[in-house]
C-alpha cells in the first residue's frame, strides 16, 4: 500500500470515530434491552442456543417469532459478554459497534476504489477526484448512521454492511485477477452466506455482484473492447455460481424460519393491512421519497416510525402524491444520464452501480415481495447510503472538471462534511440514554402514539409522574386502542390514590384485549384498594387463566386474602409465589413475617435457609430473619442478621430497623448497644415514637439499677 493510500485509511478512519467517541459512555437504549440485555442467548452458557433462536431468543420456528434469524450477530454479543468478565457493559458493547463501523466505513473504500478501476481502466487519475475517498468520506460521517452505531441492535447492520464490502472486493477479484479465480468466487459466495447469517437483506450482496458484473462485461465491451479480459464461460461460471447461491441461501433461510412468513400487527405497517391498492402502491412510494430525502437532508431522525408517524395516502387530494412521485423522476434521469451519448465525461457505468448500489440493498424493506414489520426504519438505510454517498462523489467529481470549478467543489464538499458531520455527532448525543432518546422523538413524530408512550416511560423511571400520566393520556389519545399504556397509565394513577380513574384505564385495557394478564392483576390491585374484595379475587383468577406462571399475581393475591383474614389461603399464595419465583423477594418478606406474627417459628426455622440460599444478599429477608430469631432469643443469629441489612440497606436503612435491633439488644441485656441504636433510629426519624419510648425505658432502668 502506498504512503498516500495509508494516509487516506487514516483519515477515514479517524472521521468515522469523531461524531461518535464522545457517546461510548451511554447506556443500553429502546431495543438493546430486548436483544441484548434480556436475551439469555447472549448470556447463558450454550453457545449454540442462538442458531435456534431468532434475534431476540425467540424459537426462530414459532409463529410468535420476528423471524430475524441472525446467530452470527447474536455470537459477537456473547463475546463482549464473556470478555467483559460475564457483564453486560454498554461501553463495551457500543466501542465495538464503533469499531464495526470504522472497519465498514474503510471497506465502502476499498471495494468502490477495486469497482472505479475495474470499470474506468483507462481514466487519468490525475484529471479526476478520488472518487473512492470522497464517498468513504461522506459514509463516514452520515448522520443516517447513528442508530447503527449507537444502537447495539444496529452491529447487525454494520455486520452485514462490512461482509457486504468484503464480498464485492473478492468478486471483483475472481473478475479481474487472471489467477484464483475460482477460490476468490468461492470465498466471496461463502462471505455472503455469513452476511445472511449478520442479517436479513446481506443476501442482496449478491444480487449487487451479480449487476455488477453484467455492467462491467458490457461497459467493457462496447467502450474499450476488452472482452478476452472477460471470458464469456468465466462470466457464465460467476453468474450461475451466484444464483445458485442465492436460491440456495433463500431456500435454507426459509426452512429455517420454518417455511413460515413472520407476522406483524397493524401499528407496525398500516400500509400492509390497507385493502385498497392505491393506498398502498402511492403510501408505499411516499415512504421511498421520505427514505431518499432522509439520505440527502437527514434532518428529521427517528428511532421509531410506527404507529400513525407517517399517515396513510388514501385519495388523489392528498399533496403527498407528488412527492411520492419523485423517486421514480429520479430513476428515470439516472437512465437518461447513463444513456446520453452527448455526455463525454461522466462516468455512466459507475452511475448505473450507485443506482444498485442504492436500491437493491433496499429492495427487502420495500414492501414489494412481502410486508415488513416497519414504515421507516433508518438502521435499513446503512448500506444504500454508500450508493448515495457514491452518487455525491460522481456529481462532486464532475464539478470538479470543469474549468475554474475545483475551489466551489472541494468548498462545498467540506461544507457538506461540516454539516453532516455536526449533525451525526448531535444526533449521537441523543442515543447517550433513553430518556433523550424518546424526547427526541416527539418533534419529530408527534403524531406517534409509541414516542409518547415510550416517553411517558422515561419520565416515569425519573419519577417526574405528572408529566408521565400527560404522555401516556397522549399516547391513548393518537391511538385509543393502546391497552399497554392504559395499563402503565392505570398503575400510575394507583401510585397517586387516584384509584377511580385508575380503575377506569385498567377496565378499558382488558376490555380491549382480554388476554392481558397484567392489566387484569393491576385491577385486581385497586379493587382491592377500594374494598371491591370479591372483584379483586375474580380480576386476580382470571390473569391467572391467561398466565399460569405468574408469582406477582400470586403474592397479591396473597396479599388480599390477608386483608380478608384467610390467611392459610395467603400463606398458600405466597409458598406457591416463590415456588414459581424462588427469588421474589416480597413474597419471602410477607411469608416469614406472617410465620413471625402467627408464632409459627418451627415452620420459619424450616424456611429461613431457603430463602437465605435464594437471596442472601437481601436487606429485607435478612431483617425479617433477625426478628425471628430474636423471638426465639438465638440473640448472635438474630444480630448478625440485623446487622447485614442494616449495611445492605446503606443510605437508605430506616428507623424502623435501627428500632428492631435495639430491642434485640435491650432484650439481650447488651444495654450501652441497645443505647446506641436507639439513638441511631431517632437521628433518622426523631419523632419515631417506638424508639422514643423504648430508650426512655432504658434509661428508668438504668437509672433504677445504678439506685440500687
Amino acid at each position: 500500500m502506498s504512503r498516500k493510500n495509508f494516509l487516506k485509511i487514516v483519515s477515514i478512519v479517524c472521521l468515522s470515530c469523531l461524531p461518535y467517541i464522545s457517546t461510548l459512555r451511554g447506556d443500553f437504549v429502546f431495543d438493546d434491552s430486548e436483544a441484548v440485555v434480556n436475551n439469555k442467548d447472549v448470556t447463558s452458557d450454550n453457545w449454540l442456543d442462538c442458531f435456534y433462536n431468532d434475534f431476540w431468543g425467540s424459537d426462530i420456528r414459532s409463529n410468535l417469532s420476528h423471524k430475524s434469524y441472525r446467530p452470527l450477530t447474536i455470537l459477537t454479543f456473547r463475546l463482549n459478554y464473556y470478555l467483559n468478565f460475564k457483564t453486560l457493559s454498554a461501553y463495551g458493547f457500543k466501542s465495538t459497534n464503533l469499531l464495526c463501523h470504522v472497519l465498514c466505513t474503510v471497506l465502502v473504500y476499498l471495494a468502490i476504489k477495486d469497482m472505479i478501476n475495474t470499470l474506468n481502466p483507462l481514466l487519468k487519475k490525475r484529471d479526476d477526484l478520488d472518487m473512492a475517498y470522497i464517498t468513504s468520506l461522506l459514509f463516514a460521517v452520515h448522520p443516517i448512521h447513528t442508530e447503527a452505531v449507537c444502537g447495539i441492535v444496529g452491529r447487525a447492520d454494520l455486520l452485514a454492511g462490512a461482509t457486504f464490502f468484503l464480498v464485492i472486493i473478492f468478486y471483483n477479484k475472481s473478475m479481474t485477477m487472471n489467477t484464483h479465480k475460482n477460490f476468490n468466487l468461492g470465498i466471496a459466495m461463502i462471505l455472503a452466506g455469513m452476511s445472511l447469517l449478520l442479517k436479513e437483506n446481506g443476501i442482496t450482496v449478491l444480487g449487487f455482484c451479480l449487476c455488477y458484473d453484467i455492467v462491467t462485461k458490457l461497459y467493457l465491451k462496447d467502450k474499450h473492447n476488452k472482452l478476452d479480459e472477460f471470458k464469456f464461460n468465466h462470466f457464465l461460471i460467476r453468474a450461475l455460481v451466484t444464483l445458485f447461491s442465492i436460491v440456495l441461501f433463500l431456500y435454507l433461510r426459509w426452512n429455517i424460519m420454518g417455511a413460515s412468513k413472520p407476522t406483524f400487527s397493524q401499528t407496525d405497517n398500516p400500509a400492509a393491512f390497507s385493502k385498497d391498492i392505491f393506498t398502498r402502491v402511492f403510501t408505499y412510494s411516499y415512504l421511498y421519497f421520505l427514505n431518499a430525502l432522509l439520505l440527502i437532508w437527514p434532518h428529521w431522525l427517528c428511532y421509531d416510525w410506527s404507529m400513525g408517524s407517517v399517515p396513510l395516502v388514501t385519495t388523489i387530494l392528498d399533496y403527498r402524491i407528488i412527492f411520492s412521485i419523485f423517486p421514480y423522476i429520479f430513476l428515470m434521469l439516472v437512465v437518461i444520464a447513463v444513456f446520453k451519448t452527448q455526455n463525454k465525461n461522466l462516468p455512466k457505468s459507475l452511475l448505473l452501480v450507485a443506482l444498485v448500489l442504492t436500491a437493491l440493498p433496499f429492495l427487502p424493506a420495500s414492501n414489494i415481495f412481502y410486508p415488513v414489520g416497519f414504515v421507516i426504519a433508518e438502521r435499513i438505510l446503512y448500506i444504500p447510503s454508500a450508493g448515495y454517498c457514491l452518487f455525491v462523489a460522481i456529481g462532486f467529481n464532475k464539478l470538479f472538471k470543469r474549468k475554474n470549478m475545483y475551489k466551489t467543489a472541494v468548498f462545498l464538499f467540506s461544507l457538506l462534511i461540516f454539516f453532516y458531520g455536526l449533525k451525526c455527532l448531535k444526533r449521537s448525543l441523543d442515543w447517550r440514554n433513553e430518556y433523550q432518546l424518546f424526547v427526541s422523538a416527539v418533534s419529530v413524530c408527534p403524531l406517534n402514539a409509541k414516542v409518547h408512550y415510550n416517553v411517558a416511560k422515561a419520565l416515569d423511571a425519573k419519577n417526574m409522574t405528572n408529566l408521565a400520566i400527560a404522555e401516556y393520556k397522549e399516547a391513548i389519545r393518537l391511538y385509543p386502542e393502546y391497552y399497554q399504556a392504559m395499563n402503565n397509565l392505570g398503575n400510575l394513577l394507583k401510585s397517586k390514590k387516584s384509584f377511580n380513574e385508575a380503575e377506569f384505564y385498567l377496565r378499558s385495557a382488558v376490555t380491549i384485549k382480554k388476554d392481558f394478564p397484567a392489566a387484569w392483576m393491576n385491577l385486581g390491585i385497586v379493587l382491592a384498594a377500594v374494598d371491591k374484595f370479591n372483584e379483586s379475587e375474580t380480576a386476580y383468577k382470571t390473569a391467572l387463566t391467561y398466565r399460569k406462571i405468574y408469582p406477582d399475581c400470586h403474592y397479591n393475591m396473597g396479599n388480599l386474602y390477608l386483608e380478608l383474614n384467610r390467611t392459610e389461603e395467603a400463606m398458600k399464595c405466597w409458598q406457591h409465589a416463590v415456588n414459581l419465583d424462588p427469588t421474589h423477594i416480597l413474597a419471602w418478606t410477607n411469608l416469614l413475617a406472617f410465620l413471625d406474627n402467627n408464632d409459627r417459628l418451627e415452620t420459619a426455622l424450616n424456611v429461613i435457609p431457603i430463602a437465605l440460599s435464594q437471596l442472601p444478599t437481601s436487606p429485607q429477608i435478612n431483617f425479617a430473619v433477625g426478628n425471628i430469631y430474636g423471638k426465639l432469643e438465638l440473640f448472635e443469629q438474630a444480630e448478625s442478621h440485623f446487622l447485614k441489612a442494616i449495611e445492605l440497606w446503606g443510605k437508605e436503612v430506616q428507623a424502623l430497623h435501627y428500632s428492631n435491633l435495639g430491642v434485640l439488644y435491650h432484650r439481650w441485656r447488651k444495654f450501652k448497644k441497645a443505647e446506641k441504636m436507639y439513638k441511631a433510629a431517632l437521628k433518622v426519624e426523631p419523632n419515631f415514637q417506638s424508639a422514643r419510648n423504648n430508650l426512655r425505658r432504658l434509661k428508668e432502668n438504668q437509672r433504677i439499677r445504678n439506685h440500687y
